[in-house]
Formats: structure tokens, sequence, C-alpha cells
């Protein structure tokens, strides 16, 4: 173990990675972290330095510890430990400008998100997402009878015990796109989200406060991977409108391996791109190639689309051979339900409000929900396909978008109409952000297989700990930064 200091802050060199003492959780007495190695020399050096397994989480080949602060170093250092990262609570904020609305003309009504994306055409074919699960991992969904029994209990991770509740409100409002549904389908007047018939799986990541950590995440998507399929679920499609701020590559990411085990598991994960606006690379885990990274479209208030523009705050690839969204969709100032009593509730302006039911919201979360509900759709529709088959269906039927900065726009606009019964045969090329090789994906008689690189691994000591710190998360990470 070696001491070293920057820019004033004590740093320690455990196994490889860096961590601050600040982050070790000092004055804490016990610390919680992520531990990789012999599982057998682990528990040996946990009983010698005091500490204990809390969790194990399969999907990362892991285990959560508690451990006394002044001892992980002393720990780390230990035979058959190999890697060792310390976690830490985050929390953000919202800011919540007002608006007006008018559920016909304004854009971003469901009524025309949904128009604008061509759902209508798979609800005429009979394909509502009925039989299909979507796991939101998130700050809870609130029930209510825009969902009926369309909204079931998956896991908390948060503290609080109840993922059907939802005390800061953002879990909500992006339930309500992906598969709200009250009135006549698709009428102006109603209330249709992207896939009307598809069951919402509440994976409750944070508290009423919108507090998380990375562990929390993790043992939601560990439990996505483990329940997939049991007690009757059918979890096709995983919405991830969260983001880490990338500090290297995906291949040493922990979330990227999780997001990578449940896409080969045959969950097709959605990710926002991230809020950082354009130039400044997508966040994690948007930018693993192996999820549909989703960025913001604006389509500055009319519905014709001729002047839909990347949004502003919609997070782009650095240079031009850089990892960029891979769709775009609606995700300024989208209609959603609004979950009563919770934080967004008590902030947000009444120009923003519409009656007491719904809110509008602005973010690479929401434009995550409209894709996770399209996917849906799409999963209804070919229950056999593959992600990777799912993915390549919606890029290359994409709607292009002339004269726009291709490091922010990838594929182009979200357009199910196109997609819609299209069997696909062809190659594909992603760039990942930080790879040095190119991923190419090739489908032949619909079965789409990636051919290298293998995707992330976690690599023990090699796993940069100090980059998952709670002080390293966006401030709003849930890519919803906005309600308008």
């Amino acid at each position: 173990m070696r001491i070293r200091t920057a820019r004033g802050v004590v740093l320690l060199a455990l196994g490889g990675m860096t961590v601050g003492l600040g982050a070790l959780g000092v004055p804490r007495k016990h610390v919680e972290a992520l531990v990789t190695g012999d599982r057998a020399a682990v528990a040996a050096a946990l009983a010698r330095h005091g500490g204990t397994v809390t969790d194990q989480l399969e999907i990362v080949d892991g285990a959560v510890v508690s451990l006394p602060a002044d001892r992980v170093a002393a720990f780390a250092a230990e035979p058959g430990v190999s890697g060792v990262t310390v976690d830490r609570d985050v929390t953000f904020e919202s800011v919540l400008p007002g608006t007006t609305y008018d559920p016909v003309v304004a854009a971003g009504s469901l009524y025309n998100a949904a128009k604008l994306t061509g759902a209508p055409s798979y609800w005429a074919a009979g394909w509502t997402g009925a039989g299909v699960d979507v796991a939101l991992v998130d700050t809870g969904v609130q029930p209510s009878s825009f969902f009926g029994n369309r909204l079931v209990a998956g896991t908390d991770t948060s503290g609080e015990g109840n993922a059907l509740s939802d005390g800061f409100g953002h879990g909500t409002h992006l339930a309500g796109i992906i598969a709200g549904s009250q009135g006549v389908r698709g009428d102006s007047q109603a209330f249709t989200g992207m896939a009307p018939g598809a069951r919402v799986v509440s994976v409750k990541v944070a508290d009423k406060a919108g507090s998380s950590d990375v562990v929390k995440i993790l043992q939601g998507l560990d439990w996505i991977y483990l329940n997939r399929t049991s007690g009757g679920r059918n979890i096709k499609v995983a919405n991830l409108s969260l983001g880490l701020a990338a500090m290297g590559s995906y291949l040493n990411d922990p979330l990227a391996t999780a997001v990578e085990k449940l896409w080969n598991s045959g969950v097709t994960v959605v990710a926002a791109a991230g809020n950082v606006g354009p130039g400044y690379g997508l966040v994690a885990p948007a930018y693993d190639p192996f999820v549909v990274a989703v960025g913001a479209l604006d389509t500055k208030g009319t519905v014709s689309g001729a002047d839909d523009a990347v949004a502003s705050f919609s997070a782009g690839a650095i240079t031009l051979d850089g990892r960029r969204p891979d769709i775009l969709a609606p995700g300024a100032s989208v209609q959603s339900l609004l979950a009563s009593g919770s934080v967004a509730a008590s902030v947000a302006p009444s120009t923003s409000k519409i009656g007491s039911s719904f809110v509008l919201g602005s973010g690479t979360s929401q434009a995550a929900a409209v894709v996770s509900g399209a996917l849906a759709l799409m999963a209804q529709e070919l229950p056999t396909a593959t992600p990777s088959s799912h993915k390549l269906r919606i890029t290359n039927h994409s709607s292009q978008m002339g004269g726009a900065d291709l490091r922010n726009v990838g594929w182009g606009k979200l357009n199910l109409t196109q997609t819609l019964r299209t069997t696909d045969v062809g190659v594909q090329v992603y760039v990942p952000a930080y790879a040095l090789t190119t991923m190419v994906s090739i489908v032949n008689d619909g079965a789409l297989r990636d051919l290298g690189p293998q995707g992330s691994q976690w690599l023990g000591s090699q796993w940069l700990g100090s980059q998952w710190l709670g002080s390293q998360w966006l401030g709003s990470f849930w890519m919803g930064s906005s309600w308008r």
C-alpha cells in the first residue's frame, strides 16, 4: 500500500485502484464495499478484519461486504482478495421550470409522442406489449388506476421495503410513459403509454429523497437476472434512466458487466444517454455498446416533425468515431403521471402540472422510457428475437435527421411504423467509446450474433473503484433533470 496526495486530498492506492479517505467513510466505523476474489479467501480475510458478507451478487460474480473503515487497506492487501471498491451514498435534485400545456397541440403529450414514434401502427396490428414485463430500475412506482393490475412489485433495495411506493416521483413518471393507460386507446383526450398492455415490474433502488448508490443498483440488476422468468414473470426489457460519469473503459465497469449479463440472458437493456449535453460523451452504462443508448429529441413544441432536433441537454459522442446514442426519442416536456405526495409534486410549479394526475418532464430519462415501451411492443410481436436483433431493427429503420451532428443523433429518430413486421438480415457496426477494437454484429435468418470484443468483465483490481464513488455521480443522475 502507498499513500499519496492529490490537490490536498489524501488518497490510498489499494490493489491498483485509488480511493479517497473521505470515500472510505471516515469517520464512519463501517463502510460497504464490493469485493471480488476467491470466496474462501475473502471469507477468511473478512473474519480476520472484522467484516461480514451482506449480499452475494451473481450478476458481477462478487459480494457486498461491511468492513471497518480503518481495515479496508489491510483487507485489500490480503491474498485471494483481487478487488475492493468502497461504495458511497448519492443524492440528486430536480429543477422544475414551468410551461403551458394543451394535450392536442403539445408535442410532448403522450398522444403526440406516440404518433411521432409510430406506436399506433403497432396497436392497430394488435401489439400492445401484452405478456411482456418491463423492469423499471428507478425510484419506485406509485400504484394507480392507470396501471390496474399491470404494475407489480419486483424488489426494493433502497431500504424502504416497498417497491410500489415513490416518494421522489421519477419512477412513476417513467412508468406512465412506458405502460400507463386510461380511456380510449390513442384518443387525444385519453392517456396511452407506449405499451398500454405491458406490465411494469418496479425495481426500486432509491428512497423518497432520491438517494441511491452503486451497490443498490447492482442488487436491483441482480434481482432482475435471477427472477426474469420466475414467478410468472417475463422480463424482456429493463429501463435504466440513470447515469454515472464515464471515467474509463466500459470493459472495466461493474455496471456494464451487469447490463451485459442481462443482455445476453435475453433482456434488452435501455439506458439514458445522459443530460450532460453534446460533446462530453455518454454516461455509464449507456456507453456500453451492448445496450440501447437513448438520446432525447426536442420537437421544438410542434407536431410536424420537420423542425425536430437533438435536445440541447442530450449527450453525444466526443469524437466522430466514439460511442454515440443508438436512437433518439421524444424527451422534451413529455406528459406523464405525477406521484401524489412526492418530491416532484411538491416542487413542480403549477404550470408544469396537468390537473392532479400529470406533470411534464424533460430529459433522456423520458426518452429512454419511450424506447422501453417501444421495445415491449416489439417483444410481443417477435417473442423469440434477441436483444441485439431488436436493437438492429430500431436502428436500421429509424428516421434520419439531415444536417444534424452525427455524434449526437446516432441512427436517427425512433420510427415504429417502419419497424413493424420487419425481419432484418445484415451487418451493423458499433464503435464503442473507449474500446480499441470495433464490435460487429451480424444477422443471419433473424439470429444476431455479436462478434468481439467479448464485452466487459469485472477485472478485480482493474476495477477502478474511485470512479464509482458517490461524489462522481452526476448531480441529476436519473437523467430527468427538469420537469417542464
